[in-house]
């Protein structure tokens, strides 16, 4: 068991299931058509917006050419680093909370029940994304890796930061088991 888990457990608390993302492709299934629309739209952008710029101005300013290089490249770059940082995630359910440990080592959790839905989508060829949060169910159709990486946290909550109001296990084999486990622990803990 990861070492900086056994720290983040409470007292009594015990992992009933664990999982990581299986290995997927960065233009894989649905992710596809949004990346290359992502990347064709941003391209087409930068460089109609530089070939504006250049065509109106005598003397372009390297400082704003520099700026929409710039941009255009951090968009380009961000489904890549998504993979990344997926890759690099973790997930636990104990008989107490559901709990993510991103690539960088924070941990998010939700206690089983704050756990008021979930869904089992479609997510790599390899497994499949279990949705915790009905708070996500929308975002996830359009934006599953994404949110993946950014747990649904109350940003005005400043006493648990690391409580999620939502969270994606990402591409896991074994999701279905794992929503099972959810709903057993959900509803034990109901009666």
């Amino acid at each position: 068991m990861e070492e900086r888990l056994k720290t983040y457990l409470r007292p009594g608390e015990q992992v009933r299931w664990q999982g990581r993302p299986a290995p997927f492709s960065l233009l894989e299934a649905e992710a596809k058509k949004q990346i290359l629309l992502k990347w064709g739209l941003t391209v087409a952008l930068g460089g109609g917006l530089l070939a504006v710029y250049l065509s109106g101005t005598e003397a372009p300013s390297m400082g704003f050419i520099g700026l929409v290089l710039l941009v255009a490249a951090v968009i380009l770059i961000s489904p890549v680093a998504e993979r990344r940082n997926l890759m690099g995630e973790q997930y636990w359910i104990t008989n107490q909370r559901a709990i993510l440990m991103t690539r960088d080592k924070t941990f998010f959790y939700m206690e089983l029940s704050d756990i008021d839905d979930l869904q089992v989508v479609g997510g790599t060829t390899k497994g499949k994304s279990l949705v915790l949060g009905r708070c996500l169910f929308e975002e996830a159709k359009k934006l599953l890796r994404w949110r993946a990486c950014h747990p649904k946290v109350d940003v005005q909550s400043h006493d648990e930061t690391d409580r999620a109001l939502g969270m994606i296990f990402y591409g896991v084999q074994g999701a279905e088991a794992a929503a099972q486990l959810l709903r057993q622990g959900r509803d034990g803990e109901a009666a």
